[in-house]
C-alpha cells in the first residue's frame, strides 16, 4: 500500500513542474475568506440591512460587474506582462476590498458595502486568469483536471482554516456581544492581512518562466522537449491560428455562451440558499452557518480526487452526468425540510458543480498554448455576464413569484447547459492544440 502511494506520488511529480505544489499552497492564504464572505453577503443584506431578494441579487451582481470590467484587461495582460505581478495586484486589491466592506458594515452603509463588493470583483479578475494560465503551463495536459483539482483542494483547506477561525469569532461575538459590530465582523480584517501576505510570497517564490516540459520527439539521438522546440511549435500554432475555420469560431462562440449560461445557473440559486434555509428550515444564525459550512468546505477538500476522475472521464459524458445530478439535488433541496438532509444536499450540489468546472477548465486550457491568458480571460468575461444576470433574475423571481422560484429556474437552466457544452466540444476538438483523448 505504501509502495503504491509512493509510486502514485512519483507519477504525479513527473506531470508537474517542481514549483507547482509550492505555488498552489500559496492559494491557501488567498482563500481563507471565501466561504465566510459568501455567507456574509446574504447575512448583511438580509439581516443587518433588512434588504429584499432584489437587493441581495443586485449586491451579488455588483461584485460581478467589477470582474466584468477587469476580465478583458487582465486576459490581454496575462499573455503580455508578468503573471506574478498581476496576482500580486489582485491579492492586494482583494485585501483592500475586505477592508472597504468592513467599513460599510461598521457605518451601516449599504452603498459602501456594495462598493467593497465591486472592488473585490474587479481585483478577483487580476488573480484567477493569470493563476489559471500558470497552472496550465506547469502541468501535463493529461493531468490538467488533477492540477486544477489540487488548486481547488488548497482552496478547501484555506476555506476550512479561515472559516473555522472566522465563525468562532463570529458566533462567539453574536452570543456574548451581538451589538459590537467591530468584533462580530472583524474576520474581514484577518482576510485583508492574509491576502496581502499571499500576494507577497507568491511574487517572491513562484518562477513563472518554469514550464512543464514533455519529451515529444527524438532528433539526432536526443529527446527534445516542448521548450526546446518552442519556436517551431509556436510557428505551427500561429499558422493554424491564421487558418481558423468558421467551425472553430462557431465552436468557441458556443463554448463561451455555455460558460455564460453555466454561470447564470451557478448564481441564480446559491445566493438565496441561506435566505431559504433561514425562512423555511431554521432561522438561528449559528445553525444556518453550521448547515452551510460543511457543504462548501468538504467539496473543495475532495477537489483533487474529483480532478483525477475528471482526467479519466470523457468530458462530454462528465459534463452531462454532473449537470444532470446538479439539477436533481436542486430539486431535492426545495423538497427538504430537515437540517441534516439539507446539509447533505448542499454538499452534493457543490461537489457536482466543482467536478463539472474542473473538466471544463481542462477543456479550455487545451485550445491554445500561446493564448491561454486570453482564452481564460474571455471565458471569465462571458461568465461574468452570466453571474450578473443570475442573481438579478433570482432576486426578482424570489420577490415577485416566491421563495422556491430561483431554484426551479436553476434546474431548467442547468439542463440547458448540457447540449451547449456537447456541441462546443465536438466542434472544437479537431482544432485543439492539446488533443482530447
Amino acid at each position: 500500500m505504501l509502495l503504491g502511494n509512493s509510486r502514485n506520488k512519483s507519477l504525479e511529480s513527473e506531470k508537474l513542474t517542481p514549483d507547482f505544489i509550492p505555488m498552489v499552497r500559496i492559494v491557501f492564504w488567498n482563500s481563507m475568506g471565501f466561504f465566510f464572505f459568501w455567507y456574509l453577503i446574504p447575512h448583511v443584506i438580509w439581516v443587518l440591512f433588512g434588504g429584499t431578494g432584489t437587493d441581495l441579487g443586485f449586491s451579488f451582481a455588483g461584485q460581478t460587474v467589477g470582474g466584468l470590467i477587469s476580465a478583458p484587461i487582465v486576459g490581454y495582460l496575462t499573455d503580455k506582462v508578468s503573471k506574478k505581478l498581476l496576482v500580486l495586484i489582485g491579492s492586494f486589491g482583494r485585501g483592500a476590498a475586505y477592508s472597504i466592506m468592513y467599513i460599510g458594515i461598521i457605518f451601516s452603509s449599504l452603498i459602501v458595502f456594495v462598493i467593497g463588493l465591486f472592488t473585490l470583483g474587479f481585483f478577483v479578475g487580476f488573480f484567477w486568469s493569470p493563476l489559471d494560465a500558470l497552472i496550465s503551463q506547469k502541468s501535463h495536459k493529461g493531468f490538467r483536471s488533477s492540477a486544477f483539482g489540487k488548486q481547488a483542494g488548497m482552496l478547501g483547506w484555506g476555506n476550512f482554516v479561515g472559516s473555522t477561525i472566522a465563525f468562532v469569532i463570529f458566533a462567539s461575538a453574536l452570543i456574548f456581544v451581538p451589538e459590537n459590530h467591530f468584533l462580530v465582523y472583524s474576520p474581514l480584517i484577518l482576510f485583508t492581512i492574509s491576502n496581502v501576505y499571499a500576494g507577497i510570497i507568491f511574487n517572491r517564490d513562484v518562477d513563472e518562466n518554469l514550464m512543464y516540459e514533455e519529451p515529444i520527439a527524438e532528433i539526432d539521438g536526443e529527446n527534445k522537449t516542448n521548450n526546446e522546440l518552442s519556436v517551431p511549435l509556436k510557428a505551427s500554432e500561429e499558422s493554424r491560428d491564421s487558418k481558423l475555420s468558421l467551425v472553430f469560431l462557431l465552436g468557441f462562440f458556443v463554448l463561451i455562451l455555455a460558460f455564460m449560461t453555466s454561470n447564470i445557473n451557478q448564481t441564480i440559486a446559491p445566493p438565496f440558499f441561506q435566505v431559504y434555509i433561514r425562512d423555511f428550515i431554521n432561522n438561528n444564525d449559528i445553525i444556518v452557518m453550521l448547515i452551510y459550512f460543511p457543504s462548501q468546505i468538504l467539496s473543495l477538500l475532495l477537489a483533487p480526487r474529483l480532478g483525477k476522475m475528471g482526467d479519466r472521464i470523457n468530458p462530454i459524458i462528465g459534463i452531462a452526468i454532473f449537470s444532470a445530478l446538479g439539477s436533481l439535488v436542486t430539486w431535492l433541496f426545495v423538497n427538504s425540510t430537515n437540517e441534516i438532509m439539507v446539509t447533505i444536499i448542499l454538499f452534493l450540489d457543490s461537489m457536482f458543480g466543482w467536478a463539472g468546472n474542473l473538466i471544463l477548465q481542462n477543456v479550455l486550457s487545451r485550445i491554445s498554448k500561446t493564448h491561454r491568458g486570453k482564452l481564460f480571460g474571455a471565458s471569465r468575461w462571458m461568465s461574468f455576464f452570466g453571474a450578473i444576470i443570475g442573481p438579478i433574475v433570482g432576486g426578482l423571481a424570489m420577490d415577485q413569484i416566491g421563495f422556491t422560484s430561483p431554484f426551479i429556474i436553476s434546474i431548467f437552466v442547468e439542463l440547458s447547459v448540457i447540449p451547449l457544452y456537447i456541441i462546443a466540444i465536438m466542434l472544437l476538438k479537431p482544432y485543439m492544440a492539446e488533443k482530447l483523448d
